[in-house]
């Protein structure tokens, strides 16, 4: 129970640091969810989904082609390399092989880029900004890094926490701003 307990107050805790609002294009956003990853009783990283209007379905977010930011705040050092397995194991999870096939150029480009930061440093913050008719733009520590182009790709990857086998359960309930079950 202890754990459980300590596990509430980090959420609460990293969840009060993040912006209610962000804006992005001009287009005003406001924060659907946040929460915390954690793999081996370690938090890996702290999530947070900004649309521009709250929704707690995963289809609706995932159907509509509406601007979205997704922000990544690491909590721990984090090997780029390694990280690329979970993202592949989270795309197939939660896509077809035919989804998958009709993004690879984008995922290609994508793991590139995850690829080529290494070692990420503990408190960096990666952000996946998508606008309609643009793209995914990659930031590390807000710097652009590249955009991906398409809505597939975008979808696929916000499958990876918002699809029918997310990578974390609780995570999902989490961005999609359900209150955490009592302790």
């Amino acid at each position: 129970m202890a754990f459980a307990y300590g596990q509430a107050l980090a959420d609460q805790r990293t969840v009060a640091n993040l912006e209610s609002r962000a804006s992005l294009e001009g287009v005003d956003l406001v924060l659907n969810g946040a929460g915390l990853r954690n793999f081996l009783f370690l938090d890996v990283y702290v999530m947070a989904l900004y649309l521009p209007k709250r929704l707690s379905d995963a289809n609706a977010v995932l159907k509509q082609d509406l601007p979205r930011s997704v922000r990544i705040t690491l909590l721990r050092d984090v090997s780029a390399e390694r990280d690329v397995g979970f993202l592949m194991a989270g795309l197939e999870a939660n896509n077809t092989p035919e989804e998958l096939a009709a993004i690879q150029v984008q995922l290609e480009q994508f793991l590139r880029m995850i690829r080529a930061m290494g070692t990420i440093a503990k408190g960096s913050v990666l952000q996946l900004d998508y606008l309609p008719n643009v793209g995914t733009r990659v930031w590390l520590n807000q710097r652009l890094l590249n955009t991906v182009p398409g809505a597939a790709f975008n979808r696929s990857v916000l499958k990876i926490w918002l699809g029918d086998q997310p990578t974390q359960e609780n995570l999902k309930k989490a961005l999609l701003g359900e209150p955490r079950e009592a302790i």
